[in-house]
């Protein structure tokens, strides 16, 4: 998740904003969605594997491949403004799918911090 964060914070650096998702994909299936955004960070992340967890890619793993997800995390829509996406500081920049890891989904925050859901809401499993 930190490799995402830099990612995106290098594409905020040279595009001036957050990446603008395109309203056609909203109504598209699943794997277009984390084919565009793999696409679009490219320049950024290098590969595709930092959109993916290894737990997630294990626990999916028995799932048709057709099923399986293209991207492990979902990232929040913001819009072009430069700073909108450092405006709150627990405002996540994206967030994993599903509860992999047994504690709620990992959350990535705009200083690049990783929590999960629960060390969110203060109720985190010991």
């Amino acid at each position: 998740m930190k490799q995402l964060h830099v990612a995106f914070s290098a594409y905020i650096d040279a595009n001036g904003h957050w990446p603008q998702e395109p309203e056609s994909l909203w109504d598209k299936p699943t794997r277009q969605y984390g084919e565009w955004w793999i696409e679009e960070l490219k320049p950024y992340a290098g590969s595709s594997n930092v959109w993916h967890c290894a737990t997630v890619s294990r626990k999916t793993s028995d799932l048709p491949l057709q099923k399986q997800p293209v991207i492990h995390y979902t990232p929040t829509m913001f819009d072009e403004n430069r700073q909108t996406p450092f405006k709150w500081p627990r405002q996540p920049w994206f967030i994993e799918i599903g509860n992999m890891h047994g504690n709620g989904a990992l959350i990535c925050f705009p200083d690049g911090s990783v929590q999960s859901l629960n060390q969110v809401l203060g109720t985190s499993q010991k």
